[in-house]
């Protein structure tokens, strides 16, 4: 787990050094390596010397390689892979989020600081709901103020010549 938070951070674990230092250096390799991340691609040409490359083509080639996966490496397929990414994921979720005082008030904090954020942006999306819709039946807007009313209101109204067909317990 520590050196995937290295990676992360952009820093080059000692695991991985000797790895390269073992499969690149010693064996003369004068190919580039592919990096998607630039402060690694840094950290790696500083220390070890390695021609490395970054950038949109690299990132699109790692992709290939990345879903091409399960045929690049025999013995593999692609459930016991997605198994591994996602089990790597909740691991180096629980190892970020060890247990502290601290982080327990940042995680509460967190938390408010999202509830404000979708709170925002449902009423931002109300807004624009009755900004389009009235562009459409303009009426409605004036007659049903509650946001939450209103979407269920355009979602049974749909276009404006149903809202004849329509009793007033179905909009009710």
């Amino acid at each position: 787990m520590k050196s995937l938070e290295k990676l992360i951070q952009g820093k080059m674990s000692k695991t991985l050094s000797k790895f390269l230092e073992k499969n690149i250096v010693q064996k003369g390799i004068e190919e580039e390596l592919l990096i998607s991340d630039k402060k690694l691609a840094k950290t790696i040409t500083e220390k070890l010397n390695i021609a490395v490359k970054t950038g949109d083509k690299a990132n699109e080639l790692l992709r290939c390689i990345r879903f091409q996966m399960s045929s690049l490496l025999e013995g593999l397929d692609d459930a016991d892979l997605k198994q591994m990414s996602l089990g790597l994921a909740h691991s180096f979720s629980r190892y970020k989020l060890q247990f502290s005082s601290e982080k327990v008030d940042t995680m509460i904090i967190q938390a408010v600081s999202l509830l404000e954020d979708l709170d925002k942006e449902l009423n931002n999306y109300a807004m624009r709901l009755k900004e389009w819709y009235s562009w459409h039946f303009p009426e409605l807007g004036k007659i049903v103020t509650d946001n939450v009313a209103f979407a269920q209101a355009v979602i049974l109204i749909g276009m404006r010549t149903n809202v004849k067909n329509l009793s007033l317990d179905q909009l009710q």
